[in-house]
């Protein structure tokens, strides 16, 4: 899919909320209009097969409004930038299971309906559990016993399991940020993404690495009881 890419601005926030709601309203007002001419039923398959330009568009086209409404609900940063990623994944998620919407011109409606519910569960998540403190104590560094050598062995192991059940793309992209701590400056260079893009899809594989593990350990635990 040949879809010309429309680069929005990275969000400036004022610290006015009435200003913050004002261009939240303004912003997807825009993007309301966006969706007559851009969101149609071949967009809507290029994301059901995964086309990573549709993906790229699609973020591209409502970052800003997300970022912009998540701050207004979401104190922390980080749980703003959790949040908008969580969003964007669950998005995609939809459309790479078949689903699709009777009018791809809610398309607007649909992302901003996702973020409304994900911010509102991790706002109860967070006033349940409450949030670690600021000035939480680091943990000490110790020099590594012997059983936690093993327990460190049999860990890289798990990993290198679970890394070679996953799609290639998304273990390969794993092991650059995680294992080899490679720049992502020159990992953004080589996807031909931008840095807020590459977040998302190291969180959406970090996502199916969870999902993989998990699985395995349910496994093992069924064959540790029989």
């Amino acid at each position: 899919m040949s879809t010309a890419l429309t680069l929005v601005p990275k969000p400036t926030y004022s610290g006015c909320p009435a200003a913050q709601e004002t261009e939240i309203h303004l912003v997807s007002s825009i993007h309301g209009k966006m969706a007559e001419n851009r969101f149609d039923e071949s967009f809507l398959a290029a994301l059901r097969d995964r086309e990573p330009g549709a993906e790229k568009f699609l973020y591209e086209s409502f970052s800003r409004p997300i970022h912009l409404k998540l701050r207004l609900r979401l104190r922390s940063p980080e749980l703003v930038e959790d949040a908008c990623q969580e969003t964007f994944f669950r998005v995609f998620a939809h459309f790479r299971a078949g689903k699709t919407l009777d009018n791809p011109r809610s398309m607007p409606g649909f992302v901003h309906g996702i973020c409304h519910n994900v911010s509102l569960e991790l706002l109860r998540k967070y006033t349940q559990e409450g949030q670690i403190p600021e000035n939480a104590a680091e943990p000490q560094d110790g020099a590594p016993s012997a059983e936690g050598r093993m327990v460190t062995e049999e860990r890289k192991r798990f990993v290198a399991k679970v890394l070679s059940e996953m799609p290639e793309r998304d273990a390969d992209l794993l092991r650059r940020v995680f294992l080899n701590e490679d720049d992502r400056a020159g990992i953004c260079r080589d996807l031909q993404v931008e840095p807020e893009y590459l977040r998302v899809l190291v969180y959406r594989a970090r996502a199916r690495f969870k999902a993989i593990a998990q699985r395995g350990n349910g496994k093992a635990k069924g064959a540790a009881e029989n």
